[in-house]
């Protein structure tokens, strides 16, 4: 019976058998513990910034005064796949990629991302080739710096943003504000918001309910000049006064 190789079939297929079973309960446990509620919360608050992000934010912020500075921006939250059949696929490539500061104008469009390197000069890895990538393709300007070693307050903002970017920060600081243009741009935000709204309403599926997912039209929201002004006159005409009884 012991040389019998049904019986040693057996054995071997029990055993087997064991050991899925073994390896499926492991993997509920975990995934149940994961799950449960904690009973203790053993966690402290921390910085955003880090000490150099800090130092980088502190030397932006003068030489952008009409940008906006965000810290740790995941590449979900301005980069997304182009068709919704690859959404998935590429939610799974950039969930953990992110760079160390975006800068991008009052109305949320990422024009440059900064990352601080802290590689030690070895060369590039995968995920920082996949990023490069993935921004060159969105045509946002990527820059890299060592800690601390970012240029001059003089030459910032052209780093920063480049040449393009530079030219276009010196005109707003220099343009005085237009109440009537302020009031068009007010009124298409809105516009745009109840068009993305209306378009993002098949992004309630399986996934994961993340904006990466809510594909937006690349005519809203994705331009940085100012609305034109035969789209916001008639709606901007509504915000006119009406004629005085003298007037009549």
């Amino acid at each position: 019976m012991g040389s019998d190789p049904i019986f040693w079939g057996i054995v071997l297929c029990a055993l087997a058998g064991g050991i899925l079973l073994g390896r499926l309960w492991q993997h509920q446990a975990v995934e149940s513990a994961r799950r449960r509620w904690p009973a203790r919360w053993n966690l402290n608050a921390r910085p955003l910034f880090t000490v150099h992000e800090r130092a980088l934010y502190r030397a932006l912020r003068p030489v952008l005064p009409n940008h906006l500075l965000l810290a740790k921006v995941s590449l979900l939250r301005f980069c997304q796949s182009a068709d919704s059949a690859d959404a998935k696929a590429w939610y799974k490539r950039l969930q953990a990629l992110h760079v160390s500061m975006v800068v991008c104008t009052p109305n949320g469009v990422v024009v440059a991302a900064i990352d601080i390197d802290h590689g030690g000069g070895k060369g590039p890895s995968r995920a920082q080739k996949m990023k490069e990538g993935v921004l060159e393709a969105c045509r946002v300007r990527y820059v890299r710096c060592a800690p601390g070693q970012w240029p001059q307050p003089a030459l910032l903002a052209s780093w920063a943003l480049g040449a393009a970017g530079e030219a276009t920060e010196v005109r707003h600081r220099n343009t005085p504000p237009d109440p009537l243009l302020n009031a068009g741009d007010q009124l298409a935000r809105k516009l745009r918001e109840r068009r993305a709204e209306r378009a993002s309403r098949w992004s309630e599926s399986s996934f994961a309910q993340d904006s990466f997912f809510a594909f937006d039209s690349r005519l809203d929201g994705s331009s940085t000049m100012p609305p034109v002004l035969d789209d916001v006159v008639p709606e901007a005409s509504a915000l006119r006064p009406p004629p005085s009884a003298a007037a009549r």
